[in-house]
């Protein structure tokens, strides 16, 4: 005669079939979290892909990079007097040499991941860093008083804003494409 638990297994098969559905369930449900762990790397590596786009953002760090690089030559004596003896056409030319490195720099580099936006032609990330670095650079030698201390006139301020420029607009690039 067979004892009971022996005679309830096998008139009622129940509870190893729980037993297989609940193991079963349980492999379900890891696979389920792993399937959603694997769509969310998909989903991660893709945005990295994405190319990056002009935000503000990336206005903030241009302009961090400008006022760190561009900071320490506002002080300089010597940057001062370079600035009273260069000509104004002098300081246009280093204005154009600054524009085209920039452009350069910002176009054939492939520094970062950056998305190609244009405005009229012209990258609009080389127009956001050359408008900040020149407004930050005149605007540095106006805050600390620079233009009464070394006695500027309004050619000489031009040629200090290019002279200072010209590190504002390395600082900007670089602290916005270097992440």
């Amino acid at each position: 005669m067979m004892s009971e638990s022996n005679a309830d297994r096998m008139m009622n098969p129940e509870p190893e079939h729980r037993i297989e559905d609940e193991g079963r369930t349980k492999m379900e449900e890891q696979l389920k979290e792993i399937y959603s762990s694997i769509e969310e790397l998909r989903r991660e590596t893709e945005e990295r892909k994405t190319p990056d786009r002009l935000g503000w953002d990336d206005i903030a760090q241009e302009a961090i990079g400008a006022v760190t690089f561009a900071l320490p030559f506002v002080f300089t004596s010597e940057l001062w007097e370079i600035a009273k003896d260069t000509s104004v056409e002098r300081s246009i030319l280093i204005l154009l040499m600054t524009l085209g490195i920039a452009y350069l720099f910002i176009v054939k580099s492939r520094i970062g991941n950056l998305k190609k936006e244009e405005l009229f032609h012209i990258p609009k990330r080389l127009l956001t860093v050359i408008v900040i670095a020149y407004m930050i650079s005149a605007g540095l030698i106006y805050l600390y008083g620079i233009n009464g201390l070394a006695d500027f006139t309004v050619g000489q301020y031009f040629n200090a804003t290019v002279l200072i420029s010209t590190f504002a607009v390395i600082g900007a690039i670089t602290v916005d494409m270097v992440r």
